[in-house]
Parts: C-alpha cells; sequence; structure tokens
C-alpha cells in the first residue's frame, strides 16, 4: 500500500512541475499563438504537447511510437471526451450568447474556462500515469532533441504531413523552451519525425 501512496505522490509532484512548466512555456512571447494556431488547425492538445515537450526537456527519453501510444492513449480519450466538449460549449456562448442575459453568460464562460483548464491538469497527470520513475535519465546533450522529436510524434498524430504551419508552430514552442539551440537545428530536429514515415 505504501508503494503505491509514494506512486501516486510522485505522479503528483511530477503533475505539477509539468504544470508549472506548461502555464511558463505558454506565456513566453509568441508561444501562446503558436499554440492556438495549431489546436484550432490540428485539433491538437496543447498540454499533451507541452507534455511531450517536457518529458523530453526532463529526461524521461525520446519516445518511440509505441511507447507514445501506451503514454497518451487514455490522456487524449480524456481530452476528446471532456476537454473538447468543454472548449465547444464556452465557444459557443462567445459566438452566439442569449440576448438579456450577457452578464450571466460571460460569467458561465468564464467558469468553464477555469473547468477547462482543470480538466487540462487531469490530462497531463492521465499522461504521466505510464511514466516510469526507475528510468535512467537521458543525458542532457540529448534531451533538446527527445523534445522536438516527441513533440513531433505527437503532431503527426494530427498533422500526418509537414505542413509549414506546423512545423513553424513547434519551432517557435521549442525555441521558448530551448532558447540556446539554434531554431534550425530544432525545426531539423522535429521535421525528422516525418521523415521516418516516408
Amino acid at each position: 500500500m505504501a508503494e503505491i501512496q509514494t506512486q501516486d505522490t510522485d505522479i503528483a509532484a511530477e503533475a505539477e512541475r509539468l504544470w508549472q512548466f506548461a502555464l511558463a512555456i505558454y506565456e513566453m512571447e509568441g508561444v501562446k499563438q503558436a499554440c492556438l494556431s495549431i489546436q484550432a488547425r490540428y485539433g491538437l492538445s496543447i498540454s499533451l504537447l507541452l507534455g511531450a515537450i517536457w518529458a523530453g526537456a526532463e529526461g524521461y527519453g525520446r519516445f518511440g511510437a509505441t511507447e507514445l501510444e501506451s503514454s497518451i492513449r487514455r490522456a487524449m480519450e480524456f481530452h476528446r471526451d471532456v476537454i473538447e466538449p468543454l472548449r465547444a460549449l464556452r465557444r459557443r456562448l462567445r459566438q452566439d450568447p442569449p440576448k438579456g442575459v450577457e452578464e450571466e453568460t460571460h460569467n458561465l464562460r468564464k467558469n468553464l474556462l477555469d473547468q477547462e483548464l482543470t480538466a487540462e491538469r487531469i490530462e497531463q497527470h492521465l499522461f504521466l500515469e505510464d511514466f516510469s520513475a526507475e528510468t535512467d535519465p537521458a543525458p542532457r546533450t540529448d534531451r533538446w532533441r527527445d523534445a522536438a522529436v516527441n513533440a513531433a510524434l505527437l503532431t503527426r498524430k494530427s498533422c500526418p504531413r509537414p505542413e509549414t504551419e506546423a512545423l513553424d508552430a513547434l519551432e517557435q514552442i521549442l525555441q521558448a523552451t530551448f532558447p540556446d539551440i539554434p531554431a534550425g537545428a530544432l525545426a531539423a530536429e522535429a521535421k525528422s519525425v516525418w521523415r521516418l514515415g516516408e
């Protein structure tokens, strides 16, 4: 029983670290717009994308295609079943608010946004459940590459071809995460994932 509590505590601590990372990166210049752009165009879960980048940056390594599937399956189902309906309702209320109850509608939308953010935290927790704390951390010199590949593998699920908009958004987000790595190197590493499928 203590082993399970320790594992749950470890996951909760890692989930909090991931959440704080995601908040910090999202607020960096150009990242929010890049995230919203690929979310709107490809239906990509930004909380999972930032989770994939964080996993590489924190030394969890590079996902193989099969490992990625097992790591994100539950999180993606939760995203589809919970987050997307919350987001759709919030957007509908913004686009077509009922007449005469504008203030109440605004408050409801704000509440839905708060619930959506809570759901994204849960999604990240689900994403981390398959991670092993016993894995040796990847070398620091490889972590930016691992993060780029992880991000591209996840993006490729929604964007099967290396479209410029997706690559530009990934480059923007990765550059914010790894400011000391040349943008061209980050983009090339991410783009290499699509070449694997050719």
